[in-house]
């Protein structure tokens, strides 16, 4: 990967080919997050992701590499984004005790439908090997054996993913979720968001 100061420069000149490589390089990463997280509306998904490049686009000069890496920075935006967007939509949505809804959702709610979809977004970033044995071992509550005898893999080639793969997924997380030791925040300050 390019040397992200680099990046950055060109970025900040507003330069074609670097906001094209950028692109390119993380469109998919960025609109499979807004999807999940706007509820897997692809027009709503879609209207947000355009939202998301223009603000980053407006707002790169705020980048700083010493805090973090422009991946990050740039999910963080959709991620603010598309909860903005979800939480507008959310106004008729309340859960009553007998299961019916209307008015505005409970805190709580929002929160864990957030954290379900940041967690399936995250998946998707995964590739398929990785994202199977996660789902084999937490989702279906195979044993490392029984994963080895199902893929026909080694105990040790099983332990052995399913290690890459948790670190992976905590890659992919951390920047979404609380950090009590600082680090970046992904909320960009935004003159759009007061209104």
């Amino acid at each position: 990967m390019e040397d992200e100061h680099c990046l950055t420069r060109e970025l900040a000149q507003r330069d074609r080919a670097a906001w094209g490589k950028v692109y390119d390089r993380y469109v998919g990463n960025v609109f499979g997050l807004i999807y999940y997280l706007v509820g897997r509306d692809r027009a709503v998904a879609e209207d947000v992701n355009q939202e998301v490049w223009l603000l980053a686009l407006e707002q790169v000069d705020r980048f700083d590499p010493a805090r973090g890496e422009f991946r990050d920075w740039l999910l963080g935006i959709a991620r603010h984004r598309a909860l903005r967007r979800r939480r507008g939509t959310a106004r008729d949505f309340v859960i009553h005790g007998d299961g019916t809804s209307d008015g505005l959702a409970p805190p709580q709610v929002l929160e864990e439908s957030e954290r379900a979809d940041m967690v399936r977004a995250a998946l998707l970033c995964l590739n398929d090997d990785w994202r199977a044995a996660l789902h084999d071992k937490y989702a279906e509550g195979l044993s490392v054996a029984e994963i080895a005898v199902r893929t026909g893999r080694s105990v040790k080639a099983v332990e052995s993913v399913l290690s890459r793969a948790r670190e992976q997924l905590r890659a992919l997380l951390r920047p979404y979720f609380s950090n009590p030791t600082g680090g970046y925040t992904h909320a960009p300050t935004d003159a759009r968001s007061a209104r």
